[in-house]
């Protein structure tokens, strides 16, 4: 992989986050979906997937375009992990959702840190809401198939960087 093609790979990458970032945005504040605590937390992922995207373009050496392909990883599994959390807490019977808990704003004033983090990183009833669909998907499949994309692309950058330098490093 040469200097161009990796710069049109994170271009790219850095543009389909930043879709689904404004998506996101334009479903709380225009359609009027609010964003569970799991949600929150995807959108966190993307930001940082499009931060590390918009860093990759600007990478001039492959020992740094393989560590901002690392982090892309770590990134997309993490986003993966909350999207997989949030489709388990959908599929669960009516019986078995966990409890709602008050918005953020609410947690944040008036409940200890442990709390908060319990409720970002496992979710709450608000997260098996499922009330938007599309083509038979609901917003956190898209989600999780976003980050499954993202997650395959920066493993492939890696690996054709990582061999793009073990050549260069063996004609040196």
């Amino acid at each position: 992989m040469n200097k161009f093609t990796y710069r049109r790979w994170q271009i790219l990458l850095c543009f389909i986050s930043l879709f689904v970032l404004a998506s996101s945005f334009y479903f709380q504040y225009v359609k009027g979906l609010q964003p569970c605590p799991l949600c929150l937390m995807q959108r966190l992922c993307v930001f940082l997937l499009f931060m590390f995207s918009f860093m990759g373009i600007a990478v001039q050496k492959i020992k740094g375009g393989k560590r901002i392909a690392c982090l892309q990883f770590f990134t997309a599994a993490a986003g993966l992990f909350f999207a997989g959390r949030q489709l388990w807490l959908q599929s669960l019977p009516a019986d078995q959702v966990p409890s709602c808990m008050p918005g953020l704003d609410i947690l944040v004033h008036y409940f200890p840190w442990q709390d908060i983090l319990r409720s970002l990183f496992w979710g709450t009833g608000d997260c098996a809401d499922n009330s938007w669909h599309w083509l038979g998907l609901s917003m956190a499949a898209w989600s999780a198939l976003y980050f499954l994309c993202l997650l395959s692309a920066s493993l492939l950058i890696y690996w054709c960087l990582h061999k793009r330098l073990s050549v260069l490093q063996l004609k040196s």
